[in-house]
């Protein structure tokens, strides 16, 4: 069974619901029986208002979404030997490992990959790339629907219903697009936030 939020209500509905029938049916009341009485109301009420508390904290996952564009994958031809090798089994690993449909690695105003679902445009980072650089952190958009800048992935891919955008260094970034609202989970981006520190010693170390 599933456990999660809705199961603790159903739980803790059926607990207060039998200690009820037991009040109505008992003959006779010592103070004992009534302070066990008022104890389980109590407890079968947290564990209610535990699951509505449960449920409000994790959202469930949006449905998947038929994203536009095609398979592809696209990369610098000029990439050294190491950063592709690399660049193509991570980008393997997350498309089969999580949740993304698409990915794309940003150097230094250039696309050097983008594998998965892609558009066929050129995409140009906006404000939201340029500040993941920047401030060198990991962002998050869990539901690109009501991000007001969104139509800076357009040309990632138009429809995509979730991004996250990982810094490698100050001039280049990691961008995955999920096929569903909410699918990426904080072990998938300190999946990919690890592999961003080991993109980063890779360019490094070839000058890159």
């Amino acid at each position: 069974m599933n456990f999660n939020g809705k199961t603790l209500i159903i739980i803790g509905s059926i607990l207060f619901f039998c200690q009820l029938v037991n009040f109505i049916s008992i003959d006779s009341i010592s103070p004992a029986f009534e302070r066990a009485q008022v104890l389980s109301a109590i407890s079968s009420v947290i564990i209610v208002l535990i699951g509505f508390l449960f449920k409000q904290f994790n959202p469930n996952k949006g449905e998947r979404v038929e994203l536009e564009g095609e398979n592809k994958f696209i990369f610098d031809p000029d990439l050294p030997t190491e950063i592709l090798d690399e660049l193509a089994w991570g980008s393997e690993a997350i498309l089969t490992s999580t949740a993304a449909a698409t990915i794309l690695i940003h150097n230094d105003g250039k696309n050097i990959l983008r594998r998965g679902i892609t558009s066929d445009k050129v995409f140009e980072p906006g404000e939201t790339c340029m500040r993941s650089v920047k401030d060198m952190k990991l962002i998050s958009l869990a539901n690109t629907k009501f991000y007001p800048g969104r139509d800076e992935f357009f040309s990632f891919c138009p429809n995509v219903p979730s991004i996250i955008i990982i810094p490698i260094d100050n001039k280049s970034f990691i961008l995955v697009g999920g096929w569903s609202c909410r699918c990426f989970t904080k072990a998938d981006e300190k999946w990919i936030n690890n592999w961003s520190k080991k993109l980063n010693n890779i360019f490094l170390k070839n000058s890159f």
